[in-house]
């Protein structure tokens, strides 16, 4: 009797070796098809000269950046920015047809340059990032609120 429960004992040992094996590997799979992508600020040294579609010449001192921080690339790349009340703030250097980006590559960093259009946006500190993509593990979305003066990577 005591040898049956030892070959029970083994056996599910055994069956549970398995499955643990068997996750880790999916997990790991999983991992190395994930791309992470992230949005920070970036305060420039020098302002940005921007010329913008009707002629005029405007600075931008800080960029927007997109960064994939994942092991794989995002695919489709969607990037929406709003204001603390949810009113969607459009970047006047960002030309239609810009996004999704086609492709960010593991540590691609994508920048741009900081100029809303709206005058009711200039002094505001605190924005929403809404960023969408695809991976190898599917669609994802981050939302993420980041301010003018720090660095949130």
């Amino acid at each position: 009797m005591t040898e049956w429960i030892s070959t029970v004992i083994a056996l599910c040992a055994l069956g549970l070796s398995g499955v643990t094996a068997f996750v880790q590997h999916h997990n790991r799979k999983k991992e190395i098809l994930a791309a992470r992508v992230t949005a920070y600020f970036h305060r420039t040294s020098a302002f940005a000269k921007i010329r913008l579609p009707d002629g005029t010449l405007r600075q931008a001192g800080y960029h927007l950046v997109i960064w994939n921080q994942g092991p794989a690339s995002a695919e489709d790349v969607e990037v929406a920015v709003r204001d603390p009340e949810g009113v969607a703030v459009t970047l006047a250097d960002c030309l239609d047809g810009e996004f999704p980006l086609e492709r960010l590559d593991v540590s691609g960093r994508y920048p741009i340059p900081w100029l809303p259009t709206a005058d009711m946006h200039r002094g505001a500190r605190r924005f929403i990032v809404v960023l969408r993509w695809r991976d190898g593990n599917g669609r994802h979305e981050r939302v993420l609120p980041i301010r003018r003066g720090e660095t949130n990577f």
